[in-house]
């Protein structure tokens, strides 16, 4: 049972439009818990608009100009208005994250019922961020929980006023952890197997090897490796095979020449396995990556995303702009 109702259940979707609200500052807020690792997050814009994820565990990859970005678990990445970003060749990790667009204004206008003068001091605050990648303070959980409960009941006179208190509470949380180090938590010992793994990605290490090269017990090497990197080395070995065993797909290579190479024991459990991380089997993920790249990819820009950052068929597949909710697959 999940212990926080507003929160979505595994491979749901929440997407609200706070323009109902009367919020206009808030065009698109959003929640997903996202079970499976996806295709790659195409270069886009968010013309206008600011955009602030919150990872709340799991990990994702953002990309900034030529600088990759990697969060896990209560950490946040800002990015500000037409900025160009995506996911580089990293692919979309599973786990759960909110994400709120934020309408900045203009000088000298209003701001989430504040006027112009109070308005000032908060909006450049938030253009003037130190950094775009801190960790989270435990309030912002609790705060974007409590927006997405109000979502829920619809607009009235009253929610629109509290909605609007809890943004602004919510951006005022992001502005203080902005301040907040960002420290380096792995230490060299696991540091250096991760090194290990990225530099010799079609050897199938075991916990056992791992434990080995870092030098440390094999008990005391899962209990740091799972508190620094946010998963269980077995866990992350899996990844780390699948992960390669997708590049050599995408390289034209056969589902049973991937799975050999890579070391599964036969290509059936290889698809399950894939299956199982991916969502898809490796026939149809490479399907709907077919179907998915685009020429303007390649160019910098894909422009086949709308204002919202979000591709125009999504509403096919079922993506839901308005003030109800729809928790989606």
């Amino acid at each position: 049972m999940r212990k926080n109702l507003n929160l979505p259940a595994k491979g749901k979707r929440q997407i609200y439009d706070l323009t109902s609200f009367k919020l206009p500052e808030v065009p698109y807020l959003a929640a997903q818990n996202l079970p499976f690792t996806t295709m790659a997050l195409p270069t886009h814009v968010h013309k206008g608009r600011m955009e602030i994820n919150h990872i709340l565990k799991g990990e994702h990859v953002y990309r900034v100009g030529n600088k990759d970005y990697r969060l896990r678990g209560n950490q946040v990445f800002v990015t500000w208005p037409d900025e160009v970003h995506g996911s580089g060749a990293s692919l979309h990790g599973r786990g759960m994250h909110f994400w709120m667009q934020v309408a900045l204004p203009q000088p000298g206008e209003a701001f989430l019922g504040l006027g112009p003068e109070r308005a000032a001091p908060v909006v450049r605050a938030l253009w003037e961020l130190p950094k775009r990648h801190f960790p989270a303070t435990e309030e912002m959980r609790g705060i974007f929980s409590r927006i997405l409960h109000l979502c829920r009941l619809g607009p009235t006179e009253l929610a629109s006023a509290r909605l609007t208190a809890l943004v602004l509470e919510w951006l005022l949380e992001v502005i203080d952890s902005s301040c907040l180090p960002l420290e380096n938590d792995v230490t060299p010992d696991i540091g250096r197997v991760i090194d290990l793994m990225a530099e010799n990605p079609f050897v199938h290490y075991s916990v056992t090897d791992l434990a080995e090269a870092s030098h440390l017990s094999e008990s005391r090497f899962k209990a740091k490796f799972s508190r620094q990197i946010g998963m269980p080395p077995g866990d992350y070995i899996q990844r780390h095979r699948l992960e390669a065993a997708l590049r050599l797909l995408l390289q034209g290579h056969a589902v049973a020449q991937a799975a050999e190479q890579l070391g599964f024991s036969s290509s059936q459990y290889f698809s399950t396995a894939f299956k199982k991380f991916f969502g898809k089997s490796p026939v149809a993920w490479l399907k709907a990556h077919a179907q998915n790249t685009r020429p303007e990819a390649e160019h910098g820009l894909d422009n086949q995303f709308d204002e919202n950052g979000l591709r125009p068929w999504m509403d096919e597949e079922g993506w839901f702009h308005g003030h109800i909710c729809r928790e989606q697959l």
